[in-house]
């Protein structure tokens, strides 16, 4: 849209040469409304033959959705000495010959040809524009989350439905009403000294980083969101809020913490209350064996031996617990692995006994992550692997290979396999399967299981024709969401 200028008079022939060279649709209208001459651009737009359109009634031809006839702009235009803007440009159509509406974005200059006052008025497509903005506003209308535009009075000028249905309000109930109405009330007195920070330095943000921020429901009830800023129109400061509803997420968050709070305080009493009178225990046991000397009956020293190995399997149970409490805690010490040399390590400190063959096959020789956690759980499911073994000799291959994000780690041996109906209870706490009558704490697959997930991997067995193989999927790339 243009501002009416004042031109030098120009020749017909002046104003074709004009007309020919312009990127876009145009022509010369006289002030009664008449088109003196066009272009073959705007022929083409409206599909009409260019000498036909000479004479003919721009009014015949363009129409505002707004009512207002194009022959009172161009008469407000000259009136207003070729100072004024046309209003609402968008709202501008032409039809073509096949009665097709054109969307147009319009500019007028005026300037004197031969002895007649004209506008040029210069023609541009707008359907495109007119598509992208519904695109747009579709779009955000259709958002997940909820979003609102807010003007420099705190007023609600736009809210997509989501927005509405996470307050339980309807459009009606929040466009142009203050934004307050959707804040707790203690908020509300300190909202508009916000929103002029805000505009002191406006920036694309999330709202109260470190706090806990409340919205205020239809019901009357508060809940916890998400807000993010955005200015989007500096002039007449209009702001973007987008919020996103977070009620589910703090419930499962509270939950976890409730549930490894328990675990904590659990694996105290375990550790201080249990242990204690258990050392207690294995002390008396030395005690009494003193006191009765080596002339001991044999029965009475089975006895004594028993309740000794017992109550050291106990011991070794709560260091067990312990051991699965901690597991759960993420290990933040980054480093390069050597998958090889890790394996290596492992085997050794296991003592693979001899009638055991151990091979490899490594597809991913190092990775980036946590060495501690990883080397814990592949050494758990190697050493399951020899002693859930059904015969005193075997075979375990481990290999490694890329499965998208992943390092898939595969530990396979020829023994028993595992009860279908076991999959799954094998992988929670105090739970062994086995065929024979090694002894198992039950620690072992649970801390694993506990330890891989905790640092974005997961875990996994199936039973193949010669045994059982278990598969560890360990993230390949660091992540933000289990690596600060």
């Amino acid at each position: 849209m243009g501002v009416a200028n004042h031109i030098d008079p120009l020749s017909l022939e002046q104003a074709e040469g004009v007309l020919s060279v312009l990127p876009t649709g145009a022509m010369f209208v006289e002030k009664n409304g008449k088109i003196l001459t066009s272009n073959l651009l705007l022929s083409n737009v409206l599909d009409k033959n260019q000498a036909t359109l000479i004479g003919l009634d721009a009014n015949d031809l363009i129409f505002s959705s707004l009512g207002k006839s194009f022959q009172r702009y161009i008469t407000e235009f000259f009136d207003s000495s070729c100072n004024q803007k046309i209003e609402a440009p968008q709202h501008f159509y032409m039809t073509s010959s096949s009665d097709q509406s054109v969307s147009i974005s319009m500019g007028l200059t005026s300037l004197k040809i031969a002895n007649s006052e004209c506008v040029l008025i210069s023609l541009a497509n707008a359907n495109n524009r007119i598509e992208g903005d519904l695109l747009v506003e579709r779009s955000i209308e259709a958002a997940p989350h909820g979003i609102l535009i807010v003007n420099n009075s705190g007023l609600v000028t736009f809210a997509n439905q989501s927005l509405c249905e996470c307050f339980g309000y309807s459009k009606d109930d929040v466009l142009g009403k203050n934004l307050g109405m959707l804040l707790p009330h203690r908020y509300r007195h300190n909202h508009q000294t916000q929103r002029e920070s805000f505009w002191q330095d406006p920036s694309v943000r999330m709202m109260g980083s470190g706090r806990d921020l409340t919205a205020l429901h239809a019901d009357g009830r508060e809940f916890p969101v998400e807000v993010g800023l955005s200015p989007l129109n500096v002039e007449q400061k209009l702001t973007l809020v987008t919020l996103t509803d977070i009620t589910v997420r703090k419930r499962m968050e509270l939950e976890l913490k409730e549930i490894n709070t328990n675990l904590e305080e659990f694996t105290y009493v375990a550790s201080h209350d249990l242990r204690t009178p258990l050392r207690g225990i294995s002390d008396l046991l030395e005690w009494i064996k003193e006191d009765i000397g080596p002339g001991i009956q044999d029965e009475v020293s089975k006895n004594i031996e028993r309740i000794s190995i017992r109550t050291s399997r106990m011991e070794q149970m709560i260091e067990n617990l312990l051991a699965y409490a901690k597991a759960g805690k993420l290990s933040s010490e980054i480093q390069e692995i050597n998958i090889s040399e890790l394996t290596d390590d492992i085997l050794t400190f296991l003592g693979i006994p001899s009638s055991f063959v151990v091979s490899t096959d490594f597809k991913v020789k190092k990775l980036i992550g946590t060495q501690v956690p990883l080397e814990t759980v592949l050494r758990n499911l190697i050493s399951n692997a020899v002693n859930h073994h059904d015969k005193d000799h075997g075979n375990i291959h481990i290999s490694s290979s890329i499965d998208n994000s992943m390092v898939k780690f595969s530990i396979a041996d020829d023994g028993p396999g595992i009860p279908e109906g076991a999959k799954t209870r094998i992988f929670k706490l105090f739970q062994s399967i086995g065929s024979n009558n090694k002894s198992s704490s039950g620690i072992g697959l649970s801390a694993s299981r506990r330890l891989t997930e905790t640092h974005g991997g997961k875990i996994d067995v199936e039973n193949t024709d010669q045994g059982a193989t278990f598969h560890v999927w360990w993230p390949r790339f660091i992540r933000k969401d289990t690596h600060d």
